[in-house]
């Protein structure tokens, strides 16, 4: 890559302390109370310069949102390029995907803050763009590999799954389990484990019932779990432990 000059590297630097700034304002204060305004006086910028780099409030969310969602995606290659079976590698990015959720409610709130079409219809075209694409290569590294199990016979042919439909069951199961933990609802006091735990026994459940070799015992899915988590993700696991 061509080397940036100063005034590049600076445009880049004070789009970063912007976005920093605006992500510490929604977690402290929410979505609601986040303002240009109120983003250029803590910046110490002019709000025209606050415009040179994002044309809304909601084109600043949504830089946000791709920021996590490359965050999101660093992790789930790192899943991907395991060496280990399909299964283990597909079972490493529902950790992943449990893992930055945990890490990151408040982030993870803002990715569907951005989903809503209120927000959507205010994007920018090159910022929706860059939005799609990254939504984009996190479902398809989930569907290659799925696909990948399929074609090496890690999954049976004879049980006609379908990779996308396999993946928007993998993708619903942790989407809907973390926005229970992440809401109200005192899990604990209902009798439940940790989410992240539960959602990792009915993951293997799910690929399961799809035939995914080598089928799950209960032994074996804990020690996994545990080598997973320590190759794959020991700075993310110590954070959250922390």
């Amino acid at each position: 890559m061509p080397q940036l000059s100063r005034k590049e590297r600076d445009f880049l630097l004070r789009e970063q302390l912007i976005l920093d700034t605006a992500q510490n304002m929604i977690h402290e204060l929410g979505y609601a109370h986040l303002t240009m305004d109120r983003v250029a006086e803590a910046v110490e910028y002019s709000k025209g310069t606050i415009y040179n780099h994002f044309s809304s409030k909601e084109d600043l969310v949504c830089s946000l949102c791709c920021r996590c969602m490359s965050s999101l995606l660093e992790m789930f290659n790192r899943a991907y390029r395991y060496e280990g079976s399909t299964r283990d590698r597909f079972s490493a990015i529902g950790i992943a995907y449990a893992l930055y959720h945990q890490l990151h409610p408040l982030d993870a709130q803002n990715i569907q803050l951005v989903k809503t079409h209120g927000v959507r219809e205010k994007l920018g075209v090159n910022r929706l763009e860059k939005l799609s694409s990254l939504e984009y290569e996190i479902t398809q590294i989930c569907v290659k590999l799925v696909k990948e199990a399929i074609t090496s016979g890690d999954i049976p042919e004879h049980n006609n799954i379908e990779a996308a439909t396999l993946v928007f069951g993998f993708w619903s199961l942790h989407y809907g389990g973390l926005l229970l933990a992440h809401s109200d609802i005192s899990l604990e006091d209902l009798g439940f484990n940790p989410a992240i735990n539960m959602l990792w026994r009915n993951a293997q459940s799910l690929m399961d019932a799809a035939g995914w070799q080598p089928l799950s015992n209960g032994n074996h899915n804990e020690a996994l779990f545990n080598r997973l988590c320590s190759d794959l993700f020991p700075h993310e696991i110590g954070q959250l432990n922390g």
